[in-house]
């Protein structure tokens, strides 16, 4: 059986449809699961990462280690599953494409040390490094909703956006066959995109004409400020965007590799999600 850690979000809602679709038994657990919506064929499981339930391994022989944040610090939440999990066979950690550039922003440091916690843990391991996720342009939301006017920091990169989707057959296909113990792999999109690029995708999908619009990171800043987001995120993300800057639009081959396909594009993103952003 496979636990899934953060089976409700961005990369747990794929994956788990995606194991079971592949006849794997799936734990997932979540904080709520009253308020869950998780695939019924899953056993669903209630669990906080800060005071992780030893229990929850009992018949588990493989897990999927992500990590929100909510509560204390990831690092610590992954480090207490991990002391639990030394009796399992194999523990797929969800890391970032930061780790693998050397990048020492606040965001790729924590993965780094978490992936020096998963090998050292004792039980097989495989890491996967996704760039750029496309459904951070929910982001937008609000912008599409209102004026239309989409305001980016200057100089923002290009990205090779990649699939939540993806991401998850994936990890799909690394929990449920052999040969990936010990192996790294950096996920990205087939394609790297301009964020103006990515603004007039997304109009297209929507049928509608969004601007895009540079400002200064000064500006940048307080309007995320203005949102309520702590100082710390602001400056950690800005410092992720200077370091990555010609990074990410750096196309890796993983999933054609892996799922024997082309990456999802992010029109195709952008047209799944189109009532989202009416």
């Amino acid at each position: 059986m496979i636990l899934v850690l953060g089976s409700t979000g961005k990369i747990g809602r794929e994956l788990v449809p995606a194991l079971l679709d592949k006849d794997a038994r799936v734990r997932a657990l979540t904080r709520d699961p009253a308020r869950a919506r998780i695939d019924p064929r899953a056993e669903v499981a209630a669990g906080d990462l800060d005071a992780f339930d030893p229990a929850l391994l009992d018949g588990i022989d493989r897990v999927f280690v992500l990590t929100s944040g909510h509560g204390s610090d990831p690092l610590t939440q992954e480090r207490t599953v991990l002391k639990a999990a030394t009796d399992v066979a194999h523990i797929v950690k969800l890391s970032t494409t930061g780790v693998h550039f050397g990048q020492t922003d606040p965001i790729s440091l924590v993965h780094a040390e978490a992936e020096q916690a998963v090998c050292e843990a004792g039980p097989g391991w495989t890491i996967l490094r996704p760039g750029t996720f496309m459904d951070n342009r929910f982001a937008w939301l609000h912008a599409v909703r209102g004026d239309g006017v989409i305001r980016v920091p200057e100089g923002d990169p290009s990205s090779a956006l990649v699939h939540a989707r993806d991401i998850a057959e994936v990890a799909a296909t690394v929990l449920t066959s052999d040969g990936h113990a010990g192996r790294t792999y950096p996920i990205t999109g087939g394609e790297a995109l301009t964020t103006r690029r990515q603004v007039e995708i997304l109009g297209d999908a929507l049928g509608r004409r969004l601007t895009y619009v540079e400002e200064p990171e000064a500006d940048s800043r307080a309007r995320m400020l203005g949102y309520g987001w702590p100082a710390s995120a602001v400056d950690g993300m800005f410092e992720l965007k200077r370091q990555s800057a010609g990074n990410e639009e750096i196309v890796f081959d993983t999933v054609r590799d892996l799922l024997g396909r082309a990456p999802l594009r992010f029109a195709d993103w952008a047209r799944e999600h189109a009532a989202a952003f009416a």
